[in-house]
């Protein structure tokens, strides 16, 4: 037993000096030296949290200290927190997709502290204040399931900074099946449809007793805006072909979402 303590001890004096150490420190606040212990076996493998790349895995780190009760999200009183969003790729579509997975997960307000491009990379940092600290591991899944990879996380004081891929993300469409008219509920934000170069027509009805202008947008992968669309009269039939490199179509009306309360017909072609 004796041997085994300072085996631990001498385990610990090497493990806390390590980059791995470093930041699972900065994810937990650990004082009790039963704690630190616990730190210590669970860690004692660093092997075992190095990814396929050589680097740390921050999701595998993140998933040990949940599983073990030792990573701490809720604080009796709100608070302010901040999330730093760096990625390589144009930052329309990192902030869309952001926004979006926050949203998912019920924060819904938000300010924006800091967004700078360079021409390396984005950097969006934004503040909120909750008892409830966005947990990373739920936002990873979020982001994932918008075809984004997160590649580190770090957390600095209050600031959780994510590094992440964005080269195959995408945003939220609504799902519309080929070749059968589809009814649209009233929109309380414009219709957002994937679509590709495999698409000959998407054609749109208004219901009669409705008033549609419309105002249809293209983007890109990355959101860049193609072309836009509009009428300055009331549309009830609207047939037309997406660009070859759109991604995305986004469905308006020109002037007010009241105009179609009664929601859109479609059909892709």
């Amino acid at each position: 037993m004796v041997k085994y303590a300072f085996l631990l001890m001498i385990s610990a004096a090497v493990l806390w000096g390590s980059a791995l150490m470093d930041k699972v420190n900065g994810f937990t606040n650990i004082q009790t030296t039963s704690s630190k212990n616990l730190i210590t076996f669970l860690f004692q493998n660093e092997n075992k949290y190095i990814d396929k790349n050589g680097n740390i895995d921050s999701i595998l780190v993140l998933k040990t200290l949940r599983d073990n009760s030792l990573l701490e999200l809720y604080s009796k009183e709100p608070k302010e927190v901040e999330l730093t969003f760096i990625a390589e790729q144009d930052p329309l579509l990192l902030v869309r997709v952001i926004t979006e997975s926050l949203n998912s997960m019920g924060y819904n307000f938000f300010i924006t502290k800091k967004a700078l491009k360079t021409s390396e990379e984005f950097t969006w940092t934004v503040s909120l204040s909750a008892q409830n600290i966005p947990n990373p591991l739920l936002l990873n899944d979020n982001l994932k399931a918008h075809d984004a990879a997160v590649l580190d996380i770090e957390k600095k004081d209050i600031n959780w900074i994510y590094k992440i891929d964005m080269s195959n993300a995408k945003i939220d469409t609504l799902p519309i099946p080929a070749r059968t008219r589809t009814s649209l509920k009233k929109p309380l934000t414009p219709y957002m449809i994937a679509v590709n170069a495999d698409i000959n027509t998407i054609t749109f009805w208004a219901h009669v007793s409705d008033h549609w202008y419309p105002k249809i947008s293209f983007y890109t992968q990355n959101l860049q805006l193609i072309k836009t669309v509009e009428e300055d009269k009331k549309i009830q039939t609207m047939k037309l072909k997406p660009p070859k490199t759109a991604v995305y179509m986004k469905v308006d009306d020109k002037y007010t979402l009241e105009n179609i309360k009664r929601g859109l017909g479609v059909l892709i072609e």
